[in-house]
């Protein structure tokens, strides 16, 4: 079991998930075909943040979601009674799924793969194939953090962001899952997989809106892993922080990052 060093259901971070999905689903699910009446799994629901997502797009599928985490599955349901919308929430681990095979049309994924033991990744993508029915289709998305870059460049936030990635991988994640994905679904017994890299490139041409919330989601990122970093960089979060939002106020500068998307066929 990996370290997820970003806060878990500490309420900043609850908030966080909820901000990330809001604004990242529009690409996340992207491509996405579920029709009515299928059964959907969201797999590592978490605090549910993605599942209320799918959950507005496809309002007439049969949506069940899981998670290892107990807490986080306390906050899901806690969001579903305020909001009145319950559909059914189980806690496992995405290495054993506790469903009948053949029983999902699809399968929702996103951000896992990257907190999960190396050696455990291929068991989890073949539980997800094994619930799938025939001509089910499992989405995925992951990181691929080596591609963020800053223009103007700025060595403390690159240094910040570096030490981030260092300590993901330190503690069994991994931090470029991404560019992996069609071989590791190869390997778990995928027919066909369908990879997408997804580069969000923002500068002050871009839609209004778009640069400042790509800006703020990775200097959440930054906090909420704040404890996890080296003792020097500790003290220095806020002003790599205050850096980042600069960025966004200097004429020319861009922010560029992408994630990887996987569409694949049982």
């Amino acid at each position: 079991m990996t370290r997820y060093i970003h806060g878990e259901t500490d309420p900043v971070e609850i908030s966080r998930l909820e901000t990330q999905a809001r604004f990242l689903s529009r690409w996340i699910l992207d491509g996405v075909e579920i029709g009515p009446g299928s059964f959907v799994l969201d797999m590592a629901c978490g605090t549910g943040a993605m599942s209320r997502r799918l959950r507005a797009r496809f309002p007439d599928v049969h949506l069940f979601g899981c998670d290892i985490s107990q807490n986080q599955l306390l906050a899901a349901r806690a969001e579903q009674e305020r909001v009145r919308d319950r559909f059914p929430l189980v806690r496992c681990t995405a290495a054993a799924l506790p469903f009948f095979s053949t029983t999902f049309d699809a399968v929702h994924c996103s951000w896992l793969l990257e907190h999960v033991p190396r050696e455990e990744t291929i068991a989890i993508l073949g539980e997800a194939r094994r619930v799938l029915r025939p001509a089910g289709v499992a989405y995925l998305c992951e990181v691929e953090n080596e591609s963020l870059l800053f223009w103007p460049r700025n060595p403390l936030l690159e240094e910040c962001f570096r030490a981030l990635w260092e300590v993901q991988a330190a503690g069994g994640g991994d931090p470029i899952i991404g560019r992996k994905l069609h071989g590791l679904c190869t390997a778990a017994g995928y027919s066909r997989t369908d990879v997408i890299p997804t580069t969000q490139h923002f500068h002050a041409g871009s839609p209004p809106g778009y640069y400042h919330a790509m800006i703020h989601e990775f200097a959440e990122i930054l906090r909420s892993a704040q404890d996890a970093l080296p003792g020097p960089l500790r003290g220095r979060v806020e002003q790599a922080c205050s850096d980042l939002y600069d960025l966004e106020r200097q004429p020319g500068s861009s922010f560029t990052y992408t994630f990887f998307r996987a569409r694949a066929h049982v």
